[in-house]
């Protein structure tokens, strides 16, 4: 087989040469793009009956592509997001080797012409300050783990910080303990590189600063039972297992990112402005922050006030004002 044949290293200089040095993606979505490829590979060699050490690009078919966007839906249960996810991953595969090899111009071209579903995004989950409340009291602070534990909740909700900000997040990120006027912030490291300082309540200050005792500043901040960093997966058990225990939120799909869309909502409806919201959260775009503006239940009854029907009108309409006929006669 030729080597502009085989699908191989095509594969391997597109994760490990044409994502990171040339588009320099973040770490994230290199890490999708090998989740989707760990997944395809299989599902194509077994609908050839070809080891995966020996595909072609030949085998990799926009009908095979079809078949398994629809496997993602029908036999793993993911969303319409999720399958349009993938796809982006196998189209930015297609065009890199399109680019390269004009042999496989027509069958990128196959490939990218695969539309992606139309999915409806999915309604912004958020918790009252009262459920927020709720869950921050669950962990056991007499405890030293119950105080980690506490310390991480309330770091989500203080910041609105994405898991991954989270488990990356270093003791010399934070910046506390300042007694000369400064505030105390925690540096973010977010996606695409980006960075971003957020202000720390004083009681996020005082359980991060027991948190991080004798600890150098390349340790984690958040680590788990057994003194390794937190994963993402363990932050998420984390928050489906205190939701668990507050009565009012029995049968809603608790997550982090929940916990990031509260810190957002109470800030809209604490006054502060859609460009600072957008600033600490992180988003590059103010668009993806005005979500937030139209969810909350309060700010749309207000709004609804406004143009009642029924409300009484003024004393008197501008037709039965005299005195402007004689104001206007007398310019």
């Amino acid at each position: 087989m030729p080597d502009t044949a085989a699908l191989g290293p095509w594969l391997r200089r597109f994760l490990c040469e044409y994502i990171v040095t040339e588009r320099n993606l973040a770490r994230n979505t290199r890490k999708s793009y090998r989740d989707t490829f760990s997944l395809l590979l299989p599902f194509i060699s077994r609908k050839v009956r070809k080891p995966v050490e020996r595909l072609a690009v030949w085998d990799f078919t926009s009908s095979h592509v079809l078949q398994f966007l629809t496997h993602l839906e029908t036999d793993r249960g993911c969303t319409a997001q999720t399958r349009n996810q993938r796809l982006a991953a196998i189209r930015a595969f297609a065009r890199f080797v399109g680019s390269r090899d004009p042999t496989h111009v027509e069958w990128c071209g196959h490939i990218r012409a695969i539309a992606s579903k139309r999915a409806m995004p999915p309604p912004v989950g958020w918790l009252t300050r009262a459920e927020m409340e709720a869950m921050l009291a669950v962990p056991d602070r007499k405890a030293r783990r119950g105080r980690s534990e506490y310390a991480l909740l309330l770091f989500l909700y203080n910041t609105g910080a994405r898991v991954s900000e989270a488990t990356q997040l270093k003791v010399c990120d934070l910046q506390i303990g300042s007694r000369n006027g400064r505030h105390d912030l925690a540096t973010l490291h977010g996606k695409g590189g980006r960075t971003r300082h957020c202000p720390l309540w004083p009681e996020t200050e005082r359980v991060l600063a027991d948190e991080i005792a004798d600890r150098t500043g390349e340790d984690a901040v958040f680590v788990s039972r057994l003194g390794t960093p937190f994963t993402r997966f363990g932050v998420y058990r984390l928050v489906e297992r205190c939701a668990a225990r507050v009565p009012e939120l029995a049968g809603r799909p608790i997550t982090p990112h929940v916990i990031r869309h509260t810190t957002a909502c109470h800030l809209v409806l604490a006054g502060v402005d859609i460009n600072t919201i957008r600033a600490w959260l992180g988003h590059v775009s103010i668009s993806t922050t005005n979500i937030y503006a139209e969810i909350d239940l309060t700010l749309k009854a207000n709004a609804v006030a406004l143009c009642e029907v029924g409300q009484p009108r003024p004393a008197r309409s501008w037709k039965e004002d005299k005195n402007l006929m004689a104001f206007l006669k007398a310019l």
